[in-house]
Protein backbone atom coordinates (compact mmCIF):
# COMPACT_ATOMS: atom_id res chain seq x y z
CA UNK A 1 0.00 0.00 0.00
CA UNK A 2 2.60 2.60 0.81
CA UNK A 3 4.35 1.77 -2.67
CA UNK A 4 1.24 2.35 -4.40
CA UNK A 5 0.46 5.71 -2.39
CA UNK A 6 4.12 7.11 -3.62
CA UNK A 7 3.92 5.45 -7.12
CA UNK A 8 0.70 7.80 -7.28
CA UNK A 9 2.20 10.41 -5.63
CA UNK A 10 5.30 10.21 -7.94
CA UNK A 11 2.70 10.64 -11.19
CA UNK A 12 0.37 12.89 -9.93
CA UNK A 13 3.66 15.54 -9.16
CA UNK A 14 4.44 14.65 -12.88
CA UNK A 15 1.64 15.80 -14.03
CA UNK A 16 1.44 18.82 -12.45
CA UNK A 17 4.85 19.97 -13.53
CA UNK A 18 4.01 19.60 -17.10
CA UNK A 19 3.68 22.26 -19.03
CA UNK A 20 1.73 23.34 -22.12
CA UNK A 21 4.44 23.30 -24.87
CA UNK A 22 4.21 26.69 -25.83
CA UNK A 23 3.19 27.45 -29.37
CA UNK A 24 4.25 30.48 -31.50
CA UNK A 25 4.46 31.19 -35.22
CA UNK A 26 7.12 30.12 -37.06
CA UNK A 27 9.97 32.20 -38.62
CA UNK A 28 8.96 32.40 -41.68
CA UNK A 29 5.85 33.60 -41.44
CA UNK A 30 6.89 35.96 -38.80
CA UNK A 31 9.00 37.47 -41.00
CA UNK A 32 6.19 37.87 -43.47
CA UNK A 33 3.67 39.50 -41.51
CA UNK A 34 6.50 41.89 -39.97
CA UNK A 35 7.59 42.76 -43.67
CA UNK A 36 3.73 43.79 -44.64
CA UNK A 37 3.16 45.54 -41.48
CA UNK A 38 6.57 47.65 -42.39
CA UNK A 39 5.03 47.66 -45.99
CA UNK A 40 1.70 48.95 -44.57
CA UNK A 41 3.38 51.66 -41.80
CA UNK A 42 5.40 53.18 -44.61
CA UNK A 43 2.59 54.22 -46.97
CA UNK A 44 0.46 54.84 -44.57
CA UNK A 45 2.96 57.39 -43.42
CA UNK A 46 3.65 59.17 -46.44
CA UNK A 47 -0.31 59.02 -47.95
CA UNK A 48 -2.00 60.24 -44.39
CA UNK A 49 -1.03 63.52 -42.68
CA UNK A 50 -3.87 63.41 -39.82
CA UNK A 51 -2.47 61.65 -37.18
CA UNK A 52 -5.95 60.09 -36.16
CA UNK A 53 -6.23 58.72 -39.56
CA UNK A 54 -3.01 57.28 -39.52
CA UNK A 55 -3.51 55.55 -36.85
CA UNK A 56 -6.67 53.94 -37.64
CA UNK A 57 -5.52 53.26 -40.90
CA UNK A 58 -2.63 51.27 -39.85
CA UNK A 59 -4.34 49.53 -37.16
CA UNK A 60 -6.82 48.46 -40.10
CA UNK A 61 -3.90 47.11 -42.25
CA UNK A 62 -2.10 45.32 -39.23
CA UNK A 63 -5.66 43.77 -38.91
CA UNK A 64 -5.71 43.06 -42.50
CA UNK A 65 -2.18 41.04 -42.05
CA UNK A 66 -2.96 39.31 -39.64
CA UNK A 67 -6.10 37.52 -41.44
CA UNK A 68 -3.70 37.22 -44.16
CA UNK A 69 -1.98 34.60 -42.64
CA UNK A 70 -4.85 32.92 -40.67
CA UNK A 71 -3.02 34.50 -37.10
CA UNK A 72 -5.28 36.20 -34.22
CA UNK A 73 -3.79 38.95 -32.82
CA UNK A 74 -3.16 37.36 -29.23
CA UNK A 75 -1.10 34.50 -31.43
CA UNK A 76 0.87 37.00 -32.87
CA UNK A 77 1.81 39.11 -29.35
CA UNK A 78 2.44 36.01 -27.71
CA UNK A 79 4.92 34.93 -30.46
CA UNK A 80 6.46 38.40 -30.65
CA UNK A 81 6.81 38.26 -26.53
CA UNK A 82 8.46 34.23 -27.04
CA UNK A 83 11.23 35.82 -29.69
CA UNK A 84 11.81 38.35 -27.79
CA UNK A 85 12.94 36.48 -24.61
CA UNK A 86 14.28 34.00 -26.47
CA UNK A 87 17.54 35.81 -28.43
CA UNK A 88 18.44 32.37 -29.92
CA UNK A 89 14.81 32.53 -31.87
CA UNK A 90 15.05 36.47 -32.20
CA UNK A 91 18.31 36.21 -34.34
CA UNK A 92 16.85 33.73 -35.89
CA UNK A 93 13.94 36.35 -36.95
CA UNK A 94 16.29 38.54 -37.33
CA UNK A 95 18.42 36.90 -39.99
CA UNK A 96 15.42 35.39 -41.94
CA UNK A 97 13.80 39.84 -42.23
CA UNK A 98 17.60 40.11 -43.38
CA UNK A 99 17.38 37.74 -46.15
CA UNK A 100 13.64 38.16 -46.57
CA UNK A 101 14.49 41.93 -47.10
CA UNK A 102 17.43 41.39 -49.46
CA UNK A 103 15.31 39.72 -51.73
CA UNK A 104 12.65 42.41 -51.88
CA UNK A 105 15.52 44.84 -53.22
CA UNK A 106 16.62 42.69 -56.01
CA UNK A 107 13.05 42.16 -57.04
Amino acid sequence: MRYLTLFLLTILFSLVSCKRTETYIDVETMASIIIDSKKAEVLVQSVYSDVADKESILKQFNSDILEKYNIATQDYNESLEYYMNNPKQMSELVDCLKHKNAKLNVD
